[in-house]
């Protein structure tokens, strides 16, 4: 009886986060314990996305096109359906690379360009969103959070997880005041990825009244638009068969077979869909999706600036993560490989806040295994951020 009385001592004197810890550490065994098992018992491979870039860059160098309904099945040996390329044309000629090279000398690069984009990601990361927690903890909050968002992104092999290793550098940059540093990485992001422009708006979420980087913005938005334009001038065949794909993937057609990922865009088109199909009515969905999406992020554009005055209280990597949190959530279409960023600035706001309700939420990121789960704590997070702890300055 004291052995045990000993017991529930030690069990009770521990911190209501060495408990929420423990939920962690069973959800990161259990999702390992899947990976392991389909890699030993079912045909699992990594790096698949990657394989579409190769089979872009080998279509390419035999001059033709790699946009298309299937364009690549042949290169990727699938059959009937196969992923397609939707990155613009200007990528194409680092992508060509790698179609000059065998399969596994590619495969072995791409690995090593991963590699030093995560330990990117990571390092940054950890040095700002991490609140002093070590670093082992640190790094089964970033694979495993929300059933394991990141270790699935990671498994793909995107190009994403470059680009946010990148964008992870910029946000050093921004930080430490060096924002030219910072525009000019996310405008590399965007060639690759026109909607990484987004991230361009990250300082004017931190101090909307500096018109100084407001002109700094506009001067990116418009190189970026310049380098597009160059790029139809280069190839307009070709850039006009990327721009005719992308409307492809906004088919009902694509969606069927793909999925469209799980950003605002998708949950409010997935709902008018359903609505549409229930009750009959004639409308066009993609409009009107694009039309409350873009209501919706405007809202909170319209909140940053009535940020009149920074409050003195919060470090600029809280205001970084704040920030983060509102373009993700303002992002369309979410996918695995997006979300490198977001979870270990998520983690960090919570993890802040002044309130038993964090708790809450942290053993939502930890304990549910579903992607929209991600998109239910952001979002309760950032309203309770932005309207509780800064109500006095919507007054």
């Amino acid at each position: 009886m004291i052995k045990i009385n000993k017991l529930h001592d030690i069990l009770i004197r521990k911190k209501k986060e060495f408990y929420i810890y423990i939920i962690l550490c069973i959800s990161s065994f259990n999702i390992l314990l899947h990976f392991f098992k389909k890699n030993i018992y079912e045909n699992f491979s990594v790096f698949g996305d990657f394989l579409v870039y190769r089979c872009a860059g080998v279509n390419f160098i035999n001059g033709e096109s790699p946009y298309g309904v299937n364009q690549l099945q042949n290169c990727l040996n699938s059959y009937p359906n196969s992923l397609d390329f939707f990155y613009p044309p200007i990528t194409l000629s680092f992508f060509s690379f790698f179609g000059h090279l065998n399969l596994e000398l590619s495969l072995w690069i791409w690995g090593i360009l991963i590699i030093i984009s995560l330990v990117s990601i990571i390092c940054f990361t950890y040095k700002f969103f991490s609140n002093n927690n070590s670093f082992f903890i640190f790094l089964l909050i970033f694979l495993f959070s929300f059933g394991g968002l990141n270790w699935t992104g990671i498994q793909t092999g995107n190009i994403s997880i470059i680009i946010y290793g990148l964008i992870s550098l910029a946000l050093y940059c921004l930080i430490n005041g060096r924002n030219n540093y910072f525009y000019a990485l996310i405008v590399f992001c965007a060639i690759i990825k026109p909607t990484y422009i987004i991230f361009i708006l990250l300082p004017i979420l931190l101090n909307p009244l500096n018109l100084k980087e407001f002109k700094k913005i506009i001067v990116s938005v418009i190189i970026s638009f310049l380098i597009y334009a160059l790029s139809y001038l280069n190839n307009p065949y070709l850039f006009g068969e990327f721009l005719n794909h992308l409307e492809y993937a906004k088919s009902p057609e694509f969606k069927e077979i793909f999925g469209q990922g799980f950003g605002l865009f998708s949950i409010i088109n997935s709902f008018i869909s359903s609505t549409v199909e229930n009750f009959g009515f004639v409308i066009n969905t993609n409009l009107v999706s694009n039309l409350i999406w873009l209501s919706i992020i405007s809202l909170f554009l319209f909140y940053s600036l009535l940020q009149k005055e920074k409050i003195e209280d919060r470090k600029i990597n809280r205001n970084i993560a704040l920030g983060v949190c509102a373009i993700t959530l303002c992002y369309p279409l979410l996918k695995h490989y997006e979300c490198f960023i977001v979870i270990p600035c998520l983690f960090f706001i919570i993890n802040n806040l002044k309130t038993r309700i964090k708790y809450v939420l942290l053993i939502l990121m930890f304990g549910l295994h579903d992607k929209y789960s991600l998109l239910l704590v952001l979002t309760f997070t950032f309203a309770y951020e932005t309207y509780f702890i800064n109500k006095k300055i919507l007054k």
